[in-house]
């Protein structure tokens, strides 16, 4: 069972991994090249005299080139990503398995909302440099938002109740409001 799951699991990511890189060729690419231009011509910084540094800066340091290996590189991130959250779905498909092709779409598709498209929408990738909240604050606010699209599509999807179903709609939109 274990080596069934795993299996589906790393096809799986490997698919979503590979339509990851395409898109994030398209949109997400040309933020970072244009955010490296910055980063190649900002100075150096400097050591105060007499203190010890804790980090060595080399020259040598290795990045990836344009082309095929920084989409290799991409690729393998996406790759370890889209494994894991595979394996995630897997296990919160012993909640409640998927019956059609269709409802395990479902899933996925809503695991997409949950962790990506959700907190994308309240709180886009910004570029180095950019006046932007400090970095705790989005990260309190990115979990708020993916724990409240989880549960709002939870509430829409399993709830009974009409009354219920309102309050899944009100916990998906209160983050962006």
């Amino acid at each position: 069972m274990i080596t069934h799951i795993a299996r589906t699991a790393g096809f799986s990511g490997l698919l979503a991994a590979l339509l990851l890189t395409v898109l994030q060729s398209l949109w997400v690419s040309p933020l970072i090249l244009q955010a490296e231009t910055y980063e190649a011509s900002a100075p150096a910084h400097s050591h105060a005299q007499g203190t010890e540094a804790a980090h060595e800066h080399s020259d040598e340091a290795w990045s990836p080139e344009e082309g095929w290996q920084r989409t290799l590189s991409t690729t393998g991130g996406n790759l370890v990503v889209a494994v894991g959250f595979a394996l995630i779905l897997a296990g919160l498909y012993s909640l409640r398995q998927p019956r059609t092709t269709a409802s395990g779409a479902a899933w996925g598709l809503a695991g997409f909302a949950v962790f990506c498209l959700a907190p994308t929408l309240g709180l886009p990738p910004e570029l180095p440099g950019t006046a932007a909240a400090d970095l705790a604050q989005r990260q309190v606010w990115w979990a708020g938002a993916a724990g409240a699209t989880a549960v709002g599509l939870a509430l829409l999807v399993f709830a009974r109740h009409w009354a219920l179903k309102v309050l899944g709609v009100i916990v998906l939109v209160l983050p962006h409001v």
